[in-house]
């Protein structure tokens, strides 16, 4: 990319360099998400069986109030990762690996509930999806042609289009119901590149062609693909990070962190005065933020999914006007 300028801020105690980028698509397909300014991440991620079976205990319902309540916009909700269940059926998947019907892929339609539950309350879905097969199957790993192994595998295209066949099973289905996607694990070290984003996107943008999605290539903010609408954004501690403008080279500027002491944690790791005040930055230059929370597995603490009361407090008080 060709730097055009440098601009320097002073924020919270450190001073920044951020780079003007050059002009690219500024898509207004995520016009939607700068006017939300901010939604929620939830890792709702199986591990084992007993985990599995609570997919059909997720209360979309409490978990839809609690989000009305603090104020997000929009909720990024996985798939699935790296163990192997997932929260959706997926015939695709299953036909690919072997896997028999509601095996790994969950019999319950998870993302689909939600949607009914967050559309009655104005809230929009987006999901969390890697961009290759769990790495902790080795018999999925095996099926899709990957080696296999506890660890993200070096991808090809044919494995990109293998792969995009079940993104699009997924897409297909939702529609417009699902209004982006985020995917995890783009990293140049497995192989990934624009022409496997371009099958992703492709997959995604045929199942509801105003879906804006995004790849990530790490621990950083900028614009990693040019078939990506929106930065991925992941930041581990993001309060020096911040946009002096909306576009990063045509990308939407969006940042993605955890509320918690890691992603996926129900507790808070920095006081509310700091978020706001990071918070209030990044929109006035017309940038969004996704914050992870952490979802409850415990019936006796509570509805299953729903979010814990000092995460909460703290969104809402971050995302008020």
């Amino acid at each position: 990319m060709k730097q055009l300028a440098a601009a320097f801020l002073l924020f919270i105690g450190g001073v920044v360099p951020v780079l003007a980028e050059p002009a690219g698509p500024q898509t207004p397909l995520t016009d939607w998400l700068k006017e939300a300014r901010i939604g929620a991440f939830m890792h709702f991620l199986p591990g084992d069986a007993a985990q599995f079976a609570k997919v059909n205990d997720f209360d979309v319902a409490a978990l839809a109030a609690q989000l009305d309540g603090i104020g997000a916009k929009y909720l990024v909700l996985t798939l699935g990762q790296n163990s192997g269940w997932f929260n959706a059926p997926n015939a695709t998947y299953e036909r690919i690996s072997g896997y028999q019907t509601g095996e790994r892929c969950a019999p319950r339609d998870l993302p689909l509930d939600l949607h009914r539950a967050l559309q009655a309350k104005g809230i929009r879905l987006m999901l969390y999806l890697p961009c290759q097969t769990p790495n902790h199957d080795p018999r999925a790993q095996k099926a899709f042609g990957l080696h296999q192994g506890p660890s993200d595998q070096p991808i090809d295209l044919a494995f990109a289009k293998q792969w995009a066949e079940v993104i699009y099973e997924w897409s297909a289905r939702y529609g417009d119901k699902v209004s982006g996607w985020w995917f995890d694990g783009g990293y140049q070290g497995v192989g990934f590149n624009e022409e496997m984003a371009r099958i992703y996107a492709d997959a995604v943008k045929r199942g509801n062609p105003k879906a804006i999605v995004t790849f990530n290539p790490g621990v950083r903010l900028i614009r990693h693909t040019r078939a990506e609408d929106y930065t991925a954004g992941e930041l581990n501690e993001p309060f020096n990070v911040v946009p002096t403008a909306r576009w990063v080279d045509g990308s939407q500027w969006h940042a993605l962190s955890f509320l918690g002491s890691q992603w996926g944690r129900r507790d808070v790791r920095h006081p509310t005065e700091l978020w706001r005040a990071w918070f209030q930055q990044v929109t006035k230059q017309g940038g969004a933020v996704t914050l992870n929370m952490g979802p409850n597995w415990d019936p006796k603490a509570g509805p299953i999914g729903a979010i814990a009361t000092e995460q909460a407090e703290q969104f809402r008080a971050i995302a008020r006007p």
